[in-house]
Order: C-alpha cells, then structure tokens, then sequence
C-alpha cells in the first residue's frame, strides 16, 4: 500500500515541476509587488536562494534587510530563464535572460 502511494506522491510533484514564464504573465510583474503575489501569477519558481541578511541600527531600532532570488528556468518552449529579486518580501528587480 505504502509503494503505490509513493509513486503516485512522486509522479504528482514531477507534474507540478515549475516551468518557464511565458511573455503573457512576465509582462503582468512589477517592481513593489509581493511575494505572494508574484508567486500566485508567475507559479512556484524552480530554483529560488536565500541572500545575505543585513541589519543597520537605526536611531530608534535595529532594521533587518533580507534578501532572496527566486529564478524561473528556460525550456525548449519558452527559451528565456526570468529571476526576480526580493527584499523583505517584496520584488525590486525582475530581469530575463535568452538561452543560449
């Protein structure tokens, strides 16, 4: 009972693997949006790393700055890898490259 479970559990995430975006969704994402937001239209990223995390003491308080890229690979269909990058949270640089 256990193996056919795995199997189907396997096949299920290889289907939901993360794909390239297409021009129609890339064109829709924008400097201030959330994570959230960005992952509802654009899908779950394939490879995403986690930046370094600074903290600044400021006059009242202590600010902590994370920062993580999430990258969207290129296929045969959609030959461009998109990565955006996020601070707290939030995209502040989206840039797309052509395969090569």
């Amino acid at each position: 009972m256990k193996t056919p479970l795995a199997v189907l559990l396997s096949l299920a995430s290889a289907l939901a693997a993360a794909g390239p975006i297409p021009f129609e969704v890339y064109i829709k994402l924008h400097k201030g949006m959330s994570e959230a937001e960005l992952v509802s239209q654009a899908g779950a990223p394939d490879y995403s790393s986690n930046g370094p995390t600074v903290k600044t003491k400021d006059a009242n308080a202590v600010v902590e700055t994370s920062t993580r890229s999430l990258s969207w690979l290129a296929n045969d269909a959609v030959p461009y890898t998109t990565t955006v990058t996020l601070s707290n949270g939030v995209v502040v640089d989206i840039s797309r490259d052509k395969k090569l």
